[in-house]
């Protein structure tokens, strides 16, 4: 049995774990971008950005919200719901409450009417809906999740995926001149070479979520473990893994969550005391921490300063090899 279990390129869902795969996101497009388009027809929300939400905040359909609630979008069971409750946790010291719907179609028109009858999100709807980069940046601006990142995120889904095609719409270009008006038709914008770039050309936004996507851990030392994907949160994890953030915190042997950076391995479970692979050394490259080597080798810090009789904060040097049994 293989004691680091590491798939690079395609992945799959393992043992329960959640997984935003190439494959899975595909499939998820595929099956929700006529809701997507309904959705942007009924209320003014572009499609490209409804699915982008709908991909990142329910793990393209494979989250656990996503597949025992139809939450497709994480929204909480506040603003006088009356309908189903599931409870998760997230960023709260006890479960949260979430809407249950009944069906896919039911939550994304609830997350419409979520972000049309909200005053905060009210200026979003003067912008274009073939303009993602200033529908992405407003919903970052007006809170509507906690990941600084969250913005950039959705515009490297939508760039990555060729979302902006959906509506028949363009790839925007990174750092364009101002926000698009509503009024602005396609054709006009197809035309003003301050807005638009090639679909070959990769963005940073894009670079950011592919390489991203490509690193997928189910386990390492036989402990349970994944990654934080672009726009997610140790909540975001929290709620998914439904595990409380502070154990997440814990098993991690950090008191921060700025700590953990987006495409760093997160364990889900407490770290062993000893490798249990066939390596029995490690031998120190330029820059490592015995904090960054026990996360890759699924081993808590203060056995792997045991091990090697060094206490926790000791400066490694370069060449040197460490025992990991």
């Amino acid at each position: 049995m293989k004691k680091l279990f590491l798939i690079i390129g395609f992945l799959t869902i393992i043992q329960g774990l959640f997984a935003q795969s190439p494959a899975e996101i595909r499939a998820y497009i595929n099956k929700y971008k006529s809701l997507a388009l309904e959705q942007e027809k009924l209320y003014g929300i572009p499609a490209p950005i409804t699915l982008a939400q709908g991909i990142l905040e329910s793990s393209a359909g494979t989250s656990g919200l996503a597949t025992k609630a139809n939450n497709h979008f994480g929204i909480k069971a506040f603003g006088g719901w009356s309908g189903g409750i599931y409870l998760a946790w997230d960023d709260e010291p006890t479960k949260s409450k979430f809407r249950v719907y009944k069906s896919a179609q039911e939550s994304y028109t609830d997350h419409s009417k979520f972000l049309k009858d909200n005053g905060r999100y009210q200026s979003l709807f003067n912008i274009s809906i073939y303009d993602y980069r200033g529908w992405a940046n407003g919903l970052q601006k007006a809170g509507y999740a906690t990941s600084k990142k969250y913005a950039k995120a959705l515009i490297g889904y939508i760039d990555a995926y060729e979302l902006y095609a959906i509506n028949g719409g363009v790839k925007l270009k990174p750092g364009k001149k101002g926000i698009i008006a509503k009024t602005t038709k396609i054709e006009d914008l197809t035309q003003a070479e301050d807005y638009v770039i090639e679909a070959s050309e990769k963005t940073e936004e894009e670079e950011e979520v592919t390489q991203t996507l490509q690193k997928f851990v189910v386990e390492i030392n036989e402990v349970r473990c994944t990654i934080l994907y672009p726009g997610e949160t140790l909540s975001s994890i929290s709620m998914k893994y439904n595990i409380p953030k502070n154990k997440i915190l814990d098993y991690n042997e950090t008191a921060s969550e700025n700590d953990i950076q987006e495409g760093d391995i997160v364990y889900l479970q407490k770290k062993k005391r000893k490798y249990q692979g066939a390596q029995d050394f490690y031998r120190v490259k330029a820059g490592d921490s015995l904090y960054g080597i026990a996360q890759q080798f699924g081993i808590r810090t203060s056995s792997l300063a045991k091990m090697n009789h060094k206490d926790l904060f000791s400066t490694l040097i370069e060449g040197e090899k460490l025992q990991l049994k």
